[in-house]
């Protein structure tokens, strides 16, 4: 007998899985994920200063950069919350003539705050970045600390680029700003 209520048990616990509707697991796209977008210049013509604020859609920004200065990199990051680090890696390690290495790039540890209330949107980005440069047998590393700097919300209605640190002895200029989905 219990032989028998132990196989009606299987049985229904089996009856009621197959039962349960099945779901695939699809990402959930949250509204409101924010996103922080770097974009870091090398400056080439001598004479080109870098715009504290540079307005437009993303297009004028680059169109704008790209009167005196290269970019290195563009990153648009993953969502992102309030205390989150942002990692930024780009450099290129050369082989020279002498069997010497170069490498030239930039990374940055970049801490992302959000003090965003029901009213007003409050972001900033600050942290660490280190400059690497070769030139000719010269190699500079640059420690870049960049200040808590606020960035602007594109989402608010204007399209716009903040300088959050610049570097003139290197030429280098870091842009960020905030989108959200």
């Amino acid at each position: 007998m219990f032989k028998m209520i132990g196989k009606l048990c299987v049985l229904a616990a089996f009856s009621i899985a197959i039962a349960m509707p099945v779901q695939a697991a699809a990402p959930v796209k949250v509204a409101g994920t924010k996103h922080v977008n770097f974009a870091v210049f090398h400056k080439i013509a001598d004479d080109y200063e870098f715009e504290a604020i540079v307005m437009g859609r993303f297009s004028d920004f680059i169109a704008e950069m790209e009167k005196g200065s290269q970019i290195i990199f563009l990153n648009h990051t993953a969502g992102v919350k309030n205390n989150d680090v942002i990692t930024l890696n780009v450099d290129v390690l050369s082989e020279e003539p002498d069997q010497n290495f170069s490498d030239n790039g930039v990374n940055c540890s970049i801490s992302f705050t959000d003090d965003s209330d029901a009213d007003n949107t409050a972001y900033a980005v600050g942290g660490l970045c280190t400059i690497l440069t070769s030139d000719k047998g010269v190699h500079e590393k640059v420690k870049a600390v960049i200040p808590s700097a606020d960035l602007p919300d594109t989402s608010q209605g204007v399209d716009v680029w903040v300088m959050i640190y610049e570097d003139e002895e290197t030429g280098i200029a870091f842009y960020a700003n905030v989108t959200t989905d």
